[in-house]
């Protein structure tokens, strides 16, 4: 994650708007925000699946925008 937060110029703020849960999943809408350093606003909607097991994360599948990804930040190595 440092290779990606060293593209921030600004504090990363992520705010969650919805969660679903059923059984052992849990599902959270969020949205980001941040000013990468080139500039660009880079304010994505993020989709987190979890598995949880005894109160815990075990499986994390995240969806985005991954054309915003390419084009605001480029490749993170």
């Amino acid at each position: 994650m440092r290779l990606l937060f060293a593209k921030f110029a600004t504090q990363y703020t992520n705010t969650a708007t919805r969660f679903i849960a059923e059984g052992e999943h849990v599902v959270v809408e969020c949205r980001g925000r941040v000013t990468a350093k080139s500039g660009q606003s880079y304010n994505n909607t993020y989709c987190y699946i979890c598995r949880m097991e005894d109160g815990r994360l075990k499986e994390l599948t995240e969806y985005s925008d991954t054309e915003l990804v390419a084009r605001v930040l480029g490749d993170p190595g």
